[in-house]
């Protein structure tokens, strides 16, 4: 795909939404030029727009991204599913949504644990957020005033976790409090119609030999 359109639709996945003046300013080049490759991406159904209409002046158009193109993004689900089984298949041979999760969660953490092995927190949380993006998040991270927020853009495997989010998005939780070694709390839930799935992590949740490396 072309280089401009496909920053156009990262810019909109991690933001949601985007008026033709964001998008023009975040890929660098005039909104006609902008407008140009928005009508490419209608054309094959990868963006559409609606009217935004405030109190006074013209009314403006906020462009987003179609189903179809939501799921032109990164999948995992034969590496997640392979998981899922793996745990389902081991002793005993019927276990609930939570030990499933909690199976899953330890050897995909398993993986990574050598990652973070005498990192600083800020640093275990960055290591965090580009392991997560080489599995297809999107993921982010932001300092707040008490830790960091970790962000994940995109949910690489979003139709397994509608059906069985008591698996999926609790896997995902334990392994991302697995790997930085701290309880995290869930701030922002896809499911539940927010732009991200996101998570607070807090310095105070931190062990005291962390903090001294």
């Amino acid at each position: 795909m072309q280089r401009t359109r496909k920053l156009i639709l990262e810019f909109l996945k991690r933001k949601g939404t985007a008026t033709l003046d964001q998008l023009a300013q975040e890929v660098g080049v005039v909104p006609m030029t902008v407008r140009a490759h928005l009508a490419v991406l209608e054309r094959d159904g990868l963006v559409t727009y609606e009217e935004e209409r405030g109190k006074i002046g013209r009314p403006r158009f906020v462009y987003f991204l179609t189903q179809r193109a939501q799921d032109e993004f990164p999948k995992s689900y034969d590496t997640l599913c392979n998981r899922i089984l793996d745990a389902l298949t081991e002793p005993p041979a019927v276990l609930s949504a939570p030990q499933i999760a909690e199976k899953v969660a330890e050897t995909w953490a398993g993986e990574r644990t050598e990652l973070m092995k005498g990192k600083s927190l800020e640093e275990r949380v960055r290591i965090m957020a580009s392991i997560r993006t080489d599995e297809g998040a999107m993921a982010s991270y932001a300092k707040t005033p008490d830790g960091f927020i970790l962000d994940q853009c995109h949910c690489p495997a979003s139709c397994v976790a509608q059906r069985h989010p008591d698996i999926v998005c609790a896997a995902e939780m334990s392994y991302i409090q697995r790997l930085l070694g701290v309880p995290v709390e869930r701030v922002s839930w896809r499911l539940e119609g927010g732009k991200t799935c996101s998570y607070r992590v807090r310095h105070s949740a931190e062990p005291a030999d962390s903090r001294d490396t």
